[in-house]
């Protein structure tokens, strides 16, 4: 690999001198990110390397290696890894590890800052025959949320940088992968009346706070979605980094669990996602998970498809309940066919029969209108009390609200209400 490309500046971009045109056909992609802890030591690199073949990730997004110089070596396993060194402090530090079958796919990596740097990947479409798909993986590190608070310039500074990174043009494929300290919580009622389903998934967890408040902003004013909350998994699968505090009733400190680790992609590729969440079981010991999205590019193509014309169909109810329906249709049926010409062939004679059945329901009956689906049941109680348990558990969600104990009684007798229903 190190004749393919030449450092141009060592410590802040590498860029290859030419493309090697080997692209790997790669249909299901797995990207990460992991605050790491600390990848200073060389052990801990190849637990890195063996974490990487276990779970089985193209691209893992690296924080906090405290690292000071930049660093690319191969690992067991024949992993690229990706040290960037630090202009500024000792305790951040990113970097990349990328498997050994996606490595000839990259193109160029650069350093924007100590908190955001970039990869950019090309890969060869289904086809074989079209343009390779541009893909950039942004690796970012945000500010803790108090020092947010105190210095919001260094936020501010942050987000600029993040939005240098994915100034990109629109065919290009973006992932953000990092450790952005923010809390984007649950999705609420409000959040969905202003919006923001668009942006975040319904399996969020934890309430929204002023880092939350930011990367919401900055995934609107980009059109991102948080690929980790889109999916249902158990708390531990949600979840990102696991914390202890200490309790001042008992003296005693307790775990506390927290998601503000993400992935991000655009919203028009939500589609392309299988899967996404948290792992725990890693060979290197860190407080934060792995958190690993897959990335189905076999269906890359219904992002760009055309629109598909929607089959109409014929209200036949009433060609069935009405009388003047069916007298209305067998004359417009019978005007159709008697006043057809003869035609040559067995296969024409048929369409045009088929086009005069058409024209005559048509004409007759009309088409069935699109409506909404009806509710799994007929009972208008139980309607009504599953559309009030709805709007109380967009209450329960809300960020903002601080005593919730009320409103679960209300959804647990409401629950419990339906349920004696439906068995009655």
């Amino acid at each position: 690999m190190k004749d393919i490309y030449k450092h141009q500046n060592p410590t802040r971009s590498v860029y290859y001198n030419r493309i090697i045109c080997l692209w790997v056909l790669i249909f299901m992609l797995r990207l990460a990110t992991w605050n790491v802890r600390g990848l200073s030591k060389t052990y801990k690199q190849y637990h890195a390397a063996k974490d990487c073949g276990r779970y089985n990730v193209d691209v893992i997004a690296l924080q906090e290696t405290k690292t000071c110089e930049y660093l690319e070596s191969t690992l067991p396993g024949s992993h690229q890894l990706f040290l960037l060194d630090q202009r500024h402090g000792v305790h951040g530090g990113l970097g990349f590890i990328v498997n050994k079958r996606f490595r000839k796919c990259i193109v160029a990596h650069q350093q924007i800052s100590d908190r955001v740097a970039f990869m950019d990947f090309k890969i060869q479409e289904k086809s074989n025959q079209g343009q390779p798909c541009t893909i950039r993986i942004i690796n970012c590190y945000s500010p803790t949320n108090p020092n947010s608070i105190r210095f919001p310039q260094t936020t501010d500074n942050f987000y600029s940088e993040l939005r240098v990174a994915v100034d990109v043009p629109a065919r290009y494929e973006i992932f953000i992968l990092g450790d952005f300290n923010a809390k984007l919580g649950k999705r609420c009622l409000a959040d969905e009346q202003h919006g923001l389903a668009r942006n975040l998934g319904r399996f969020g967890i934890g309430r929204r706070n002023e880092n939350g408040e930011r990367l919401i902003n900055f995934m609107v004013a980009n059109n991102l979605f948080a690929a980790n909350t889109a999916f249902y998994h158990s708390s531990r699968h949600i979840s990102t980094r696991t914390g202890w505090i200490k309790d001042r009733a008992t003296k005693k400190s307790r775990p506390y669990f927290s998601q503000i680790d993400y992935v991000l992609c655009r919203t028009r590729s939500r589609t392309l996602l299988r899967d996404a969440r948290s792992y725990a079981g890693t060979i290197l010991e860190s407080d934060h998970k792995l958190v690993c999205a897959k990335v189905d590019f076999s269906a890359r193509y219904k992002l760009y498809s055309d629109n598909t014309t929607v089959s109409k169909k014929y209200d036949t109810t009433t060609l069935v309940s009405s009388t003047e329906s069916q007298e209305q249709y067998k004359s417009r049926l019978t005007q159709g066919i008697e006043t057809s010409v003869a035609l040559p062939t067995t296969q024409e004679s048929f369409d045009h029969l088929f086009d005069c059945v058409k024209t005559a329901a048509a004409g007759s009956v009309g088409y069935k209108k699109k409506g909404k689906k009806t509710h799994y049941t007929s009972d208008d109680t139980v309607v009504d009390m599953t559309n009030q348990r709805h709007k109380l558990l967009m209450q329960l969600n809300n960020n903002k609200l601080i005593d919730r104990t009320d409103l679960r009684r209300k959804i647990n007798k409401l629950k419990n209400n339906i349920e004696k229903r439906l068995r009655s």
